[in-house]
């Protein structure tokens, strides 16, 4: 396909876009990060956080290197002593700063136990650096560090598309309701393998004999 051809496709494809999110009330709510009472369903959760650079130039994308580089002893060892931790990892992906994450239990616990621990190292690597950053000291404004994060966490994506849209009674328009998703969340998570499903950071770390 040629770049004028391309270009007028993807102007097409934007009108429908805007014409559909005209015509579609919101397909699908995020996620309401509700406790459930089965033990398996708050095991191994993700939290995928994307946070957009204030500057998106070179120079800008090193700075934000050096700064986890600078603090990553910190940054790991708090993680660890968050206790439900099973891994986590910051990426910088574009001009996007990452930090994908897999925990047991209560989104909003870990999240508090995620400032109590390392909030200020978190404050002091994210200030000047993103473009959105949260209210500072994240420890004393806990509730708005939680929406924030909620803002910035990846979409994450049902293995059965099907479970999106419960209330479509038409099967022929989940592909225009998934657009219209995707038009209001770009950052998705479309799947994570386990290969021990099922068990917490702490039955691990005993069946290993790891130390905390």
């Amino acid at each position: 396909m040629t770049e004028p051809a391309g270009r007028l496709r993807q102007i097409g494809e934007s009108l429908v876009v805007k014409a559909w999110k005209d015509r579609v009330h919101d397909p699908v709510a995020n996620p309401s990060w509700a406790w459930s009472s089965a033990p398996g369903d708050n095991l191994q959760k993700q939290m995928n956080l994307v946070m957009p650079l204030a500057d998106k130039t070179a120079v800008g994308r090193a700075t934000a290197v050096q700064a986890i580089a600078a603090n990553i002893d910190e940054l790991f060892t708090g993680l660890n002593n968050v206790g439900t931790v099973h891994d986590a990892r910051f990426d910088l992906i574009g001009s996007d700063l990452c930090m994908f994450s897999v925990f047991d239990g209560d989104f909003t616990n870990y999240i508090r136990d995620f400032i109590s621990v390392f909030g200020s190292v978190f404050d002091a690597v994210v200030a000047g650096l993103v473009e959105d950053p949260p209210t500072a000291p994240t420890e004393e404004h806990p509730e708005e560090f939680i929406d924030w994060v909620k803002a910035h966490d990846a979409y994450q994506i049902p293995g059965d598309l099907t479970l999106l849209f419960p209330d479509e009674p038409e099967l022929q328009n989940y592909a225009r309701d998934l657009v219209v998703l995707l038009e209001k969340n770009p950052n998705v998570q479309i799947g994570r393998f386990s290969a021990y499903p099922g068990l917490s950071a702490a039955q691990i770390r005993l069946a290993t004999g790891l130390e905390w």
